[in-house]
């Protein structure tokens, strides 16, 4: 059924015409912002280090330089061919039928299995960009559960190389466990025939997460510039996301 993909706004939301100073902490896990807390290598040349502004001390830290993203106009420049990746501080960890909300400024240079969060111990955890029109979370789930993958089958084009854009997923909490997914500040509807356990229910595996840019540590890799990354560990209300896509549309002129 081709076709479905169509963007819907976003019920009642109206974008603020001045710019916003914050998001909330609350149920803020990390959050890797803009042009901020970035520790650079003495060549100020590449970073080394991207401070947590969740106030979780949850950094992100690469002691090998030629592992490190360069610095480029307060955003991080990864290049997958270069291995480049960040070791967190701490491990996130969402429980089963937990809800979550990421939030990412992103603008790819490749658009084939690019990771912006993964796990260092396996390849079961992660949110991925897939092509250009496919994204995919998967989730190892705990007590022996299976791993479940979610791919949702988005509008064509949707992920361009050289496009700045937000990209924001979020899953409801309890039995319902409902994603919704939004580039920029339109929610965008999966293509029902496409996509693979995105449905309401389909997903409410437990996951964690400790690396920014890769699976493992060492595949699929990153491939282009993050200049904000925040992630929630508890299910967002309608207006909180309404606030998380005002503040960085507004804050990134999307």
């Amino acid at each position: 059924m081709l076709g479905l993909g169509a963007g819907i706004p976003l019920g009642g939301y109206i974008k603020s015409v001045s710019v916003p100073t914050t998001i909330s902490a609350a149920n803020l896990a990390l959050w890797y912002k803009f042009n901020t807390g970035q520790t650079l290598d003495g060549l100020a040349a590449v970073v080394r280090k991207w401070d947590d502004q969740s106030s979780n001390n949850n950094f992100a830290q690469q002691t090998n330089d030629s592992n490190c993203a360069a610095t480029s106009n307060g955003a991080l420049d990864f290049e997958a061919s270069q291995n480049d990746h960040y070791d967190l501080n701490q491990t996130v960890t969402i429980a089963q039928n937990g809800g979550f909300c990421l939030a990412v400024v992103l603008e790819l240079e490749t658009n084939s299995a690019v990771t912006m969060l993964g796990k260092q111990s396996g390849t079961n955890d992660f949110f991925q960009v897939t092509d250009s029109t496919s994204f995919k979370f998967k989730a190892s789930g705990a007590g022996g559960a299976s791993a479940v993958e979610t791919k949702f089958v988005l509008p064509s084009s949707t992920f361009e190389n050289s496009e700045k854009m937000l990209i924001v997923l979020t899953r409801s909490a309890s039995s319902s466990n409902k994603f919704e997914f939004y580039k920029n500040s339109t929610k965008l509807t999966p293509d029902v025939d496409n996509s693979l356990n995105a449905a309401e229910g389909d997903n409410p595996n437990a996951f964690s997460f400790n690396i920014l840019s890769s699976t493992n540590g060492t595949a699929n890799m990153f491939d282009g510039k993050i200049y904000d990354l925040a992630f929630w560990d508890e299910q967002l209300t309608t207006a909180e996301i309404s606030n998380v896509i005002d503040y960085f549309t507004t804050t990134h002129g999307l």
